[in-house]
């Protein structure tokens, strides 16, 4: 039934005005004839009453009859084709049964949801195009997304086609907004088909650590739905190592392999299922990762294998594995380096390490809890180019020399090759770096640009910058100037345009003479070019240079003249670059500056001196003298074991998350440390510093389980006598860098378990600590598989859950498709606003009411005014033969005066006797002499007058 609401209610309080003012109306003097004052009054109040409704927001509710229907499709890999069809079917039916005026919308999901069909009275359903993620089945976004498809001039409906067999998301939470917005959810099970044979490796068991040389044993649970003959492998890391051929039955069936483990770290485990007869070949393999406990392995990463060659010496004689790589041979991502306990970077220039690398050694140190060493050397730390890398923020030092004191003025000279050839733009065809004007790429020059401008952003304020560029001949782009601002940079590089020739000879002797003009104690030049030009032989330029404290870099960009630049820069006494990607150039300003500029070798004898006490140092004894050392600032978190003799950091320590890193300052060849190679406490301390970021053992009593089960994976932690009440939390970490931190609450004296959904097929390394008084006391680390997605798991439907759905929304199970729009319980209504139609009402009225009041109007000048003076005739003619009362002549004068006076007032004389004139004067007011008239007639019937 039609009802007002209002969206202002508390602004009907001015109806109380409404009453007010009826109330004065009626109770003061009125000065209009009684039908003009209720007419004026009734259309004042409704002028009124309008206007207040109107305030309030008055609303029409009004109830609506419409329903529109969203179907949502499940279009996960969990269903056979047969029951898709079994959905499509049961949709197209419902369609076709769809009342008129009624809508329909299609959702398909998996572990995303997709619009197939906005609501529509289409009858027809057609073809589905949408494609879901088919690798998981999430509930919740397909009833989150099928509420915001409901228009709001309808009643709804969600009625639900799938297995139930939900592997994402809460599904119930879901339903329990759709029942607070009083949305049934409907259900229609869908099964797998009688006759569907399904076989899968439901689960790879085998321990999380063993050591080396054991037996160790991997059990396979093999499930399938019909009796059928299979063929079952164990594959590890080298191939198959044993096969074996089953008869399966319907239900689970268990395969016991015996493995020998050789070798250290982690090592994979795949058991490989080749069925008869299979409704899907993602299910039919599994996997597990057992840590094969051994000596510690260590990692050493070498540009020059001969400067590690002590070092492992060491290492090998306290019982430790070391292997020496070189950095390009080094593992790129967290998998290939989580078989190594630690990494040590021995004298290798950043610039050599793999991209990868280099992001993830941070998360080797901090989430795996493993060890990483830095070296120190003349192509280590900041002279390197370790500054604002991700290892820097690893390690216990700053790469560079912050004490402004301690580090030595520098001026710094690019020298920007600026010939025609700079013109040609980068891109990735070849074949078209000969027509630049083609191309859509950035030109070298450009690209110089933004190089010179990211290295002068690393320069301090009381640091020197010049910049010359050169063609056939060399210019002062920019005067060398001590504090530059970027502005000034940007400005001066704006009108640099490739052009002419390469005179590189040119712009060598502009840099020399640049420099010459500047009072700093270290003077560096970095030269770019591509090579191609002439200039005549630049070597005893450099020469000079070198001999005046000034050194030079080079860096070719492209495929110039590498050779020759080369030795340019080997004279110079500065390091050579080959950019054979131009877009690389940038970084290496970048870090040919940060060398130059924070970082300083020191070469001179002092002997080390021991800070406190550290297991790091037991049992040294004396310490032999150092020839030299890298320059660098200790973290303020980081603890100092070795200082220089002007306490200066030689070697340092500190805890980065779950793993430590440690920096040794001096090198480990026969330059610096020369008489540390020939200590005989050499091997004792480089065991010692090494086994000091090794990460900790929990013991033989500590074991991790994982189990993987539908769509959540247990994590179970059984620690070790003293070791409850702990904080225990596990991090899940991806090959890509992922990190994802499960709590393990206590739930035994001494066992810690939690569970997680289930991530994304891959392998994950699970990292477990457990503090107490905010101090790490327990690690532990595993492997865990996740060989395919839980979509692919046997018995995954799960009625259950959608009868579940239905009860909590007021739903139920349908199983004629028509049913899907009958009538909804809780009718929708829709309201209307009429505000705006009762101030056009007032518009209306206003001009009424006007008239009402001010136009002088009697009822006879209004329509049927004729008909309405014939009747009042009658009533008064009636009247007075009822009265029978003789007429009073003195009246009927005053009357006929009245008369005369109104007749006047219009304008229209009615009687031959209005034409006399009267004998007052013209210009005196009808209306007074009418109450002159009047007064005279009262006066003579109360006999004042003779």
């Amino acid at each position: 039934m039609p009802r007002l609401s209002f969206v202002y209610p508390e602004m009907l309080w001015l109806l109380g005005l409404i009453g007010l003012m009826v109330a004065i109306a009626v109770l003061t003097p009125r000065r209009l004839a009684p039908w003009r004052f209720w007419s004026s009054l009734t259309v004042r109040t409704l002028i009124a009453l309008a206007l207040v409704l109107a305030i309030a927001g008055v609303q029409l509710v009004l109830p609506v009859n419409r329903l529109t229907t969203v179907f949502l499709l499940d279009g996960s890999d969990s269903l056979s084709a047969s029951a898709r069809a079994q959905a499509e079917t049961f949709i197209q039916e419902a369609l076709q049964a769809m009342p008129e005026d009624d809508r329909a919308a299609i959702v398909v999901f998996g572990g995303n949801a997709l619009v197939e069909r906005a609501p529509s009275e289409e009858q027809r359903l057609g073809r589905i195009s949408s494609v879901p993620i088919a690798t998981r089945t999430n509930l919740e976004q397909a009833i989150q997304l099928g509420l915001a498809l409901f228009p709001a001039d309808a009643s709804r409906r969600i009625v639900l086609l799938s297995d139930g067999g939900e592997n994402a998301g809460r599904a119930v939470e879901a339903a329990r907004l759709t029942a607070s917005r009083g949305v049934p959810i409907e259900v229609v099970a869908l099964t797998i088909g009688a006759g569907e044979a399904e076989a899968l490796v439901a689960s790879v068991e085998a321990p999380a650590q063993v050591r080396e040389g054991q037996v160790a044993t991997v059990v396979a649970t093999i499930e399938s739905n019909v009796a059928q003959p299979a063929t079952v492998r164990l594959i590890g890391d080298g191939g198959t190592i044993s096969e074996q051929q089953l008869a399966l039955q319907p239900g689970l069936t268990e395969v016991t392999f015996a493995v020998e483990i050789a070798g250290n770290g982690f090592q994979r485990f795949r058991v490989q299922i080749e069925p008869e007869r299979d409704g899907r070949a993602q299910n039919n393999e599994a996997a597990a990762l057992i840590q094969v406990q051994g000596p510690p392995r260590i990692l050493v990463v070498a540009q020059d294998q001969a400067d590690a060659q002590p070092l492992v010496s060491a290492l090998e004689a306290t019982n430790m594995d070391p292997e020496v790589l070189s950095p390009a041979m080094m593992p790129s991502d967290l998998a290939g380096m989580i078989t190594y306990d630690a990494v040590i970077l021995v004298n290798t220039p950043a610039r050599t390490l793999p991209v990868g690398a280099m992001r993830a050694l941070p998360g080797y140190v901090r989430d795996l809890g493993r060890g990483l060493m830095m070296i120190g050397g003349g192509d280590s730390f900041g002279v390197g180019g370790y500054g604002r890398t991700p290892i820097e923020e690893t390690m216990p030092v700053y790469m560079d020399v912050r004490n402004r004191e301690e580090r030595p003025d520098l001026a710094m000279v690019f020298v920007i090759d600026k010939s025609g050839s700079m013109d040609a733009c980068h891109c990735s065809s070849p074949d078209m770096s000969s027509n630049p004007s083609q191309l859509g790429g950035v030109r070298k020059v450009d690209i110089a640009k933004e190089a010179v401008a990211q290295a002068a952003a690393l320069l301090g304020p009381q640091d020197t910058l010049g910049i010359v560029t050169f063609d056939s001949r060399a210019f002062d782009t920019l005067p060398a100037t001590t504090g530059a601002t970027l502005d000034q940079i940007l400005d001066a590089l704006s009108g640099v345009e490739p052009r002419g020739a390469t005179n590189l000879r040119s712009g060598l002797i502009q840099a020399e003479a640049m420099l010459q003009q500047v009072d700093a104690r270290l003077k560096h030049v970095v030269l770019l070019t591509d090579g191609w030009g002439n200039g005549g032989d630049q070597l005893e330029i450099a020469a000079r240079m070198r001999e005046q404290g000034m050194t030079l870099t080079t860096i070719a960009a492209g495929s110039g003249s590498a050779t020759f630049l080369e030795n340019l820069a080997t004279t110079g006494g500065g390091r050579y670059y080959f950019a054979e990607d131009i877009t690389s150039v940038p970084q290496i300003f970048v870090q040919e500056t940060i060398s130059a500029v924070g970082n300083y070798i020191v070469e001179r004898p002092f002997t080390p001196v021991i800070i406190g006490s550290s297991p790091v140092l037991n049992g040294l004894g004396g310490l032999p003298p150092l020839y030299g050392f890298n320059g660098s600032t200790l973290k303020d978190s980081a603890r100092v074991l070795l200082e220089t003799d002007d306490a200066q950091p030689l070697l340092a320590t500190w805890q980065y998350g779950l793993g430590r890193s440690a920096a040794w300052l001096s090198d480990t060849k026969g330059k610096w440390a020369i008489d540390w190679m020939s200590w005989e406490g050499f091997p004792r301390f480089a065991g010692q510093v090494v086994g000091d970021i090794l990460p900790v053992r929990g013991g033989q009593e500590i074991s991790t389980d994982l189990l993987v089960a539908g769509g959540e994976t247990m994590i179970r932690l059984n620690a070790g006598p003293g070791q409850e009440n702990l904080d225990v939390t596990a991090t899940l970490i991806g090959t890509d860098g992922s990190r994802r931190a499960v709590p393990l609450p206590q739930v035994g004296p001494l066992t810690y378990q939690g569970r997680v959904e289930s991530p994304t097929p891959g392998t994950y390394l699970v990292q477990i600590s457990g503090s107490a008084a905010d101090r790490i006391v327990l690690q532990e680390m595993a492997g865990l598989v996740v060989p395919y997605s839980s979509e692919y798991r046997g018995g995954q439907g799960n009625p259950a859950l959608l009868d579940e759905l239905a009860a909590l929304t007021g739903g139920q199970r349908l199983s004629e498709p028509a049913d899907a729009f009958l009538p909804v319980a809780g009718r929708i209504t829709q309201a209307r606003e009429i505000g705006l139609s009762l101030l056009l009402l007032v518009l209306m009225l206003l001009p009424f009411d006007i008239a009402l009041r001010r136009l002088m109007l009697q009822p006879g000048d209004l329509p049927f005014g004729q008909f309405w003076r014939s009747q009042q005739q009658r009533a008064d003619a009636r009247r007075v033969a009822a009265e029978q009362v003789p007429p009073d002549p003195t009246m009927a004068r005053l009357q006929s005066a009245k008369e005369r006076a109104s007749t006047r007032i219009r304008g229209v004389s009615q009687t031959p006797e209005d034409q006399v004139p009267d004998k007052q004067a013209p210009d005196d007011d009808p209306l007074e002499r009418l109450r002159a008239a009047k007064e005279r007639a009262r006066k003579r019937t109360s006999g004042e007058e003779g």
